[in-house]
Formats: structure tokens, sequence, C-alpha cells
């Protein structure tokens, strides 16, 4: 039993690898004060009228070509949120904000660390989102075939028997990890 855990737990770590790493670096760089405008290049420009609804798309692809500035990917959609009009991917957007009757075009292009940081926080596209799930199952799936594997020992008839200092271990980690959650809420 414990070999036929070792190795789901070893395949689903080698198929893992690339997204736990990037998990792993995103999160403690996002925690060290990165986040997904970290690098980005933001430009803003201004249109003296107003957009009509509906015509944002035709607009930009015109405006962007005549100004000679990059048109997000094709299958643009236009976000309506309820104060701007945003305009393409969590990498690349064109945002149009309007006040009395002008409006602010602001680019947004994303470095590569911003994109990373916009797939960990999910805001990526459905793809990736499934992958997350993935490995999120990976993960729990990869504890409880871990635990297997670490906490039980041969004794001398062959019998499986828990090994103490791993429950010691596991205890203490639980402990710690409720002290640091409770004196940092």
């Amino acid at each position: 039993m414990k070999k036929i855990f070792r190795k789901i737990h070893l395949y689903m770590a080698l198929f893992t690898i690339p997204v736990g790493i990037m998990m792993g670096l995103t999160g403690a760089l996002y925690v060290l004060g990165a986040n997904q405008d970290t690098g980005a290049e933001i430009k803003s420009y201004t249109v003296n009228h107003t957009i009509p609804k509906g015509e944002e798309v035709a607009f930009l692809a015109k405006w962007t070509k005549e100004n000679n500035i990059k048109m997000p990917k094709a299958n643009v959609s236009l976000d309506k949120s309820k104060i701007n009009r945003n305009i393409g991917s969590a990498g690349y957007v064109i945002t149009l904000k309007e006040k009395d009757g002008i409006t602010e075009i602001i680019t947004l292009d994303r470095s590569i660390l911003g994109d990373m940081i916009m797939l960990h926080k999910a805001k990526g596209g459905l793809l990736f989102k499934i992958m997350l799930v993935l490995y999120g199952i990976v993960l729990i799936s990869f504890y409880i075939s871990g635990l297997i594997i670490a906490i039980f020992k041969k004794n001398v008839n062959g019998k499986l028997v828990p090994k103490t200092e791993n429950y010691i271990v596991i205890a203490a980690g639980f402990i710690v990890t409720i002290i640091l959650a409770v004196l940092s809420l």
C-alpha cells in the first residue's frame, strides 16, 4: 500500500512542479509587497469627446491604429463595470474613464511578474483556473499520501505501526499555525 501511495505522491509532485513553483514564488513576492501592477507600463491619453456605449471596441480599433498603440488580442470583449469600461485581458487592458464629456484612455501592459500574480489570484482565463483547482486537489491528495507514507513504519512482525515522533511534529505544526493565525488577525 505504501508503494502505491509513493507512486501517486511522486507523479502528482512531478506533474505540478511548474504551477507549484509559480504559486510559491508569486505568493512570497506578493506578501513581500509586489502586486499585479509591479513593473507594469501604464500610459494615459485624453480624448475630448464621449465614446457612445456599444461603440467602444470599434472606436479603440481605429484609435489604437491611428496612434500606433497596441490593441488587445482578437476576440476582444467589453467588461462593463459600474464606473469604467475595460477591454482586454489580465495581461493587457485598455480602460475608458469618462467625466464631463472627456474620455481618458488608460493602457496597462503588465510585466511577466504582474501576469503571474494575476494568474495566482485567479484573474486569468478559465483554463488556468481549472489548473489551479486541480493543483488544490493535488495538494490535498499530496498531504494525505505523504501522511500515509510518513506516519507508519513496519515493526519486526511486518505490521504497520504509527511513528510517534511524526504525530508530535504534526501536532506542533497545527498548534503553531493556529497560534500564528490567531495572533495575525
